[in-house]
């Protein structure tokens, strides 16, 4: 009689280690793979639950992203490597951009006062033209002064 006492327990110590055996084991990671050209990468390739992965092609020239939409179609972003000095001429390209701008900006503002100053001069040389008895002198009254 002890026999298959002996025998039920080995089965009860057996079956937590089966089912721990069964148990998948989540690995963290990115997504994706080394690709050619981005017409490899299949809708199998993308991952269903909302992560994205990517695609960096063998020659390091572009890396997709690719991701599902919720309509069901895959969004695709491509990222293009930019070397140093790439870089730094579009910083020099960005700073005279700014200050050509800048220049643009200042010649309007300048046209504008020119305009300003002409229409002012006329408005003085027709005051000069009235004589000072029949001028009307007006006030005006800041909020601060007092009545």
């Amino acid at each position: 009689m002890n026999q298959p006492r002996i025998d039920n327990t080995q089965n009860y110590m057996q079956a937590p280690q089966q089912i721990q055996q069964q148990i998948p084991v989540q690995t963290f990671g990115i997504n994706g793979k080394v690709v050619s050209a981005v017409e490899n990468i299949t809708a199998n390739d993308v991952p269903m639950d909302g992560s994205v992965a990517f695609f960096p092609k063998q020659d390091m020239t572009e890396i997709y992203a690719k991701s599902w939409n919720a309509d069901g179609t895959i969004r695709t972003i491509v990222f293009k490597p930019v070397s140093h000095d790439t870089v730094s001429n579009l910083s020099h390209d960005t700073e005279k951009l700014k200050f050509d701008l800048s220049d643009e900006c200042t010649g309007a503002f300048m046209q504008k006062f020119d305009e300003l100053f002409g229409k002012i001069e006329q408005i003085e040389n027709r005051l000069d033209k009235i004589p000072s008895g029949q001028r009307k002198t007006s006030q005006v009254k800041k909020e601060s002064d007092p009545e």
